[in-house]
């Protein structure tokens, strides 16, 4: 698996030069634009997928936006603990899905069946089994919980 992780580093460092050069060179072209972003976030998912599988850690890239949010330096001691949970979910039928948003997705959001299960997870604290087998899957599901890691 050593060889398939580093095959979708270079698969994702090849979808981070792409999709630059479409944002510098193309900025306007939302269609290219939305293509790249969809290969960048589809590399990631598979480089993260496969890091999992290989070495039995997380996801490397899913607190990217909350510590880029995030300010202000934490203090950890030896009460705080990181918890990771992860979830692949097959998606049966998205219309379905959408529609249990109760609302329209967020307007930042590029419609991607990802990004209505991503709106699932925020706005209920995420129960996939409570849609039902016909809409979302749960494929498999893994957490852990351990002591922080230092910075």
């Amino acid at each position: 698996m050593g060889n398939e992780l580093a095959d979708k580093a270079t698969k994702l460092s090849m979808a981070i030069a792409e999709h630059a050069r479409i944002v510098t060179a193309s900025p306007d072209d939302s269609p290219a634009v939305v293509a790249a972003v969809n290969t960048l976030r589809s590399a990631a998912l598979e480089y993260a997928q496969v890091c999992a599988e290989a070495t039995g850690w997380g996801n490397p890239f899913s607190e990217l936006e909350s510590d880029l949010e995030d300010a202000e330096e934490l203090e950890l001691d030896a009460a705080t603990v990181d918890v990771e949970a992860h979830y692949r979910v097959r998606v049966k039928d998205a219309a379905v899905a959408t529609r249990l948003l109760d609302e329209p997705p967020e307007e930042d959001l590029l419609g991607a069946t990802s990004d209505v299960v991503a709106q699932l997870f925020l706005r209920d604290g995420w129960n996939p089994e409570a849609y039902g087998d016909d809409v979302l899957e749960v494929v498999s599901q893994s957490w852990s919980c351990g002591p922080a890691m230092k910075d």
